[in-house]
């Protein structure tokens, strides 16, 4: 049941959305749940546990701070990359923000356009992630996960540059991505098996080729598309050729 969460610190406001919401669910009949109706940012970044994907419908004004539901947004897409966020605000002047903060939002819907409006454009956007649902973009094999201590974390597959492990800390691996760097406990030949698409280039690399910028077959060097370098062993070196050719 694909999860939405909702963030108002307005009582009455908050009953009309999630009304709206549900009914849309329920006409529908979207594999959808509102499970979440949140009046605090505490309340709703602890029920993300163990998530990873959902769509979070989020006031940008949160007891009186105007950009609470702004950092909510930044700390979700921290944490679920898959997310789809949506601002229900008055503060159209904020809306560059999410842009600077790279949230990227599915949408931002202004209060003050009206009740009716504001009713049509979360309905909308519901039918909009459902069909990004049956697309398959956002799907659980499209998505790398992994576990730092009781908590789990996951991002497109898309998105991930290379996993990389060294000596000094073994047992560790190191993952680059589009967006995060971060460090998790783990082992490169169980994700090699986990996830084939990766290549191994080496030993200490399990790499995306499709971010991969270019490759110098005399210093066996492969650079991605952020400038980021990883390495290849004699042997994948020549496999990276053929498969480059």
């Amino acid at each position: 049941m694909f999860p939405i969460y909702l963030l108002e610190d307005d009582e009455k406001q908050r009953a009309v959305y999630a009304q709206t919401i549900r009914n849309t669910i329920l006409i529908n009949d979207f594999a959808m749940k509102l499970v979440v109706e949140a009046a605090s940012t505490d309340q709703l970044l602890a029920s993300i546990n163990d998530q990873y994907q959902g769509l979070f419908f989020l006031d940008m004004e949160i007891d009186g701070v105007k950009e609470a539901g702004l950092q909510v947004a930044v700390d979700i897409r921290r944490e679920l990359p898959g997310a789809q966020i949506v601002f229900i605000t008055t503060h159209e002047e904020l809306s560059f923000l999410t842009l600077e903060r790279k949230v990227a939002p599915l949408d931002y819907i202004l209060k003050e356009r009206g009740l009716e409006q504001l009713k049509q454009n979360i309905s909308d956007d519901l039918i909009k992630v459902q069909q990004i649902q049956a697309s398959g973009k956002y799907k659980k094999e499209n998505l790398f996960t992994y576990r730092i201590g009781s908590r789990y974390f996951s991002l497109p597959l898309a998105d991930l540059i290379y996993l990389k492990t060294e000596k000094s800390a073994p047992g560790r691996v190191k993952l680059r991505s589009r967006t995060k760097e971060s460090e998790f406990l783990g082992n490169l030949n169980d994700l090699a098996k986990k996830y084939p698409q990766l290549f191994r280039c080496d030993k200490s690399f399990l790499v995306n080729l499709d971010l991969l910028e270019s490759f110098d077959s005399g210093s066996r060097e492969l650079i991605f598309v952020d400038g980021s370098k990883a390495y290849a062993s004699i042997r994948k070196s020549r496999e990276l050729v053929r498969m480059m050719k």
